[in-house]
């Protein structure tokens, strides 16, 4: 990827991208964050309260990765960065990602570079765990890549809806004894093979994991239980199952990193 100078970057209002660009002369290039707000947020980036998130989406058989940041500081705004893994330079872009301890958001005004927050890469170890999803992944042209972008912001937009569809952090498992407690709780239904898979996730309520069925083949040839994910009890249900080695494999839409998209009104506390 071609390297940036951040101060002759000039962006439009709600604008946000990546880039490699040099920190200081002599120092190690890094990706950047480079953004222009269209509300009001603290001047010079004091008090600004930045959090991260990142996901994973399949549309049309194309995987985007993406990852969004939520800025409040006097406003709230979100911005979504996209990334095409079969664009000229992404490999080192994403390796960097996985590597880089720290990044820096760049703002701007209409005047150019305004303002710079750094903070922690909570992106790490979700970038060094592409590859392995993505790089078997049958290649996809930057046309294809556009276009399936659009396709999905046209359903998932706007971006505060888009924000809550994504996580970041992979739930762990409960220990036995809350799993116990909420199968107790449970008033539904859960077939005998499925309850070894049962667990109670704050937040998401009672769930089956299971391997969502675009990692099968990766299933099938690796460990299942690297590929698990907390679905509704209501969810799994509902959608049919297949087994791999043991584990039920469900057709459903791989959205977040480490999470799956299912319909609201599904969850059961």
């Amino acid at each position: 990827m071609e390297i940036v100078n951040p101060d002759n970057l000039r962006l439009i209002p709600g604008q946000s991208i990546q880039a490699i660009y040099s920190p200081e002369p002599g120092e190690p290039d890094e990706v950047g964050f480079f953004v222009r707000t269209v509300s009001e947020i603290d001047q010079g980036g004091l008090g600004l309260e930045i959090q991260q998130r990142a996901g994973l989406v399949k549309f049309n058989d194309i995987l985007l990765v993406l990852t969004m940041f939520r800025v409040e500081g006097g406003s709230v705004e979100l911005f979504d960065v996209w990334w095409n893994y079969f664009a000229n330079g992404s490999e080192e872009l994403f390796s960097q990602m996985s590597r880089q301890k720290r990044l820096t958001l760049h703002f701007y005004s209409d005047l150019g570079k305004h303002f710079s927050v750094g903070a922690e890469n909570g992106f790490r170890k979700f970038f060094l765990s592409l590859p392995e999803v993505l790089r078997d992944s049958e290649p996809w042209t930057e046309v294809e890549f556009d276009r399936a972008v659009r396709g999905f912001c046209a359903q998932s937009y706007p971006k505060e809806k888009l924000w809550e569809m994504i996580q970041l952090r992979l739930d762990l498992p409960s220990d036995e004894e809350e799993k116990e407690r909420g199968l107790k709780d449970y008033e539904g239904y859960i077939p005998e093979e499925l309850r070894q898979f049962y667990d109670y996730i704050p937040g998401q309520g009672h769930c089956i994991r299971v391997i969502p069925s675009a990692f099968e083949e990766k299933a099938l040839e690796a460990d299942p239980k690297d590929f698990l994910f907390p679905a509704p009890v209501r969810t799994v249900l509902r959608c049919g199952l297949r087994w791999v080695k043991g584990y039920p494999v469900a057709p459903i839409p791989f959205i977040p990193g480490h999470g799956l998209a299912v319909p609201p009104d599904d969850t059961e506390f």
